[in-house]
């Protein structure tokens, strides 16, 4: 359960940085080179916020499951995602793992590991690890976006592909779909994003709350 949790935050992460990378891209380059922009955008990212909705279809048992929720992240791989029943925050040391459900709180050291999806690995990683295909204009809603498919070159990769809906009107991310090697379908709806809100750094340390275990596994 809390390995699944951890791979959630982890796709969670890899929307927002995409979506927010894309800022001012022009979509009538080829994918390749809007990849490469990613990183010189990045770079003029400090923080940002993220209000989204998130449904899953697992191909096994046909269920789906839906929730919504908010991320906060910030350069120096600082995150916070709040869903309704558990809510992962980091300060780029510590990690903080809160089960609503459970009352409990997990706390471990923070793993930079080499294929994490962490947002600088994304944005550095993304133009040499994925092949990248502008499919067309898509119309979602009243919104008007372009299509991107992005295709890991990794053959051990978790992710089989990913499409990304690029709001044309702002170049922001409207939605993302990901569908992973167990052909298990996640869709990211974002409803806002707020690109440098100037996010306090006591918002990225986790303040346990009375009443909740604590499991400390550092």
């Amino acid at each position: 359960m809390r390995l699944r949790k951890i791979i959630v935050v982890r796709q969670i992460i890899e929307v927002l940085v995409l979506g927010v990378a894309f800022f001012g891209s022009g979509m009538a380059q080829p994918a390749q080179d809007i990849l490469e922009k990613m990183k010189q955008k990045y770079d003029t990212i400090k923080d940002a916020e993220l209000k989204f909705t998130q449904r899953t279809k697992f191909e096994m048992s046909g269920n789906e499951q839906s929730v919504s929720g908010t991320l906060l992240i910030k350069k120096g791989n600082k995150y916070r995602v709040e869903l309704e029943n558990s809510t992962v925050v980091t300060d780029g040391v510590t990690v903080w793992s809160y089960s609503v459900p459970n009352k409990q709180v997990v706390i471990d050291k923070f793993k930079l590991e080499e294929k994490a999806l962490t947002p600088l690995r994304i944005i550095t990683a993304a133009p040499k690890d994925y092949y990248a295909t502008v499919l067309k204009a898509e119309k979602i809603g009243k919104t008007e976006t372009q299509l991107l498919k992005l295709v890991p070159k990794d053959s051990e990769s978790m992710i089989r592909t990913m499409k990304i809906w690029i709001d044309e009107s702002t170049w922001l991310m409207k939605k993302v779909e990901i569908v992973d090697v167990n052909g298990n379908e996640t869709v990211y709806t974002v409803l806002s994003v707020n690109v440098n809100p100037g996010l306090a750094d006591s918002r990225f340390a986790y303040q346990i709350p009375k009443g909740v275990e604590a499991v400390d596994l550092r």
